[in-house]
């Protein structure tokens, strides 16, 4: 069975592209808006020229690059931005997902599966938001006898061994979740953690 590629057409691609980018303009209205004030209640806010910034404060003037940077620095700085966004597990499930995506890619140009390539419009990225979706959604079966803490803390340690691999990384100086002074050996200690 052959798999033949629609004719690309540069007004449906543009159409596409347009359609990508009022999806993500909705969504970051209506998700990033308010998942970044509610960040900003629990961040120790700076106190720039005497005023102690509030988050009101702090999301009008967002549009001043001026004020802007201090908000950033200080957001950057705090452990909260180091251990969720970068080089956090933010940072290691971006990796992951990018990897997954182009492995999925891989797998179906060899067995000329049309989902990975067409799901979504612009590249098949759709497939990865479904696949996640679908391992989300699938029944988690516990067995009868078995040891049901141990059962749901596996796939978390798992998790958190991949996280810490991710947090010895030194991106700069002060820039590291865990600075430890024998790097190497610990990287060797998590990798032997994954069996």
């Amino acid at each position: 069975m052959s798999v033949i590629a629609p004719n690309f057409k540069f007004s449906e691609f543009v159409k596409s592209i347009l359609d990508n980018v009022f999806w993500i303009l909705l969504l970051f209205t209506l998700i990033g808006i308010p998942a970044v004030q509610v960040v900003l209640f629990y961040i120790e806010m700076p106190v720039i020229n005497g005023e102690l910034l509030t988050p009101f404060l702090a999301l009008t003037w967002l549009a001043d690059p001026s004020r802007t940077l201090p908000i950033l620095k200080a957001f950057m700085t705090t452990d909260l931005f180091r251990i969720a966004a970068f080089p956090g597990f933010g940072f290691a499930a971006l990796i992951a997902a990018g990897t997954i995506f182009i492995e999925r890619k891989m797998l179906a140009k060899l067995q000329l599966r049309v989902g990975p390539f067409y799901c979504g419009k612009v590249e098949g990225i759709l497939q990865l938001m479904g696949d996640g979706l679908k391992l989300i959604s699938k029944e988690i079966i516990i067995p009868a006898k078995a040891d049901k803490p141990i059962f749901w803390a596996a796939p978390v340690i798992f998790v958190a061994t991949a996280a810490a691999f991710v947090a010895l990384i030194p991106v700069a100086p002060g820039w590291v979740v865990a600075d430890v002074d024998v790097g190497l050996l610990a990287v060797f200690a998590i990798i032997g953690f994954f069996p």
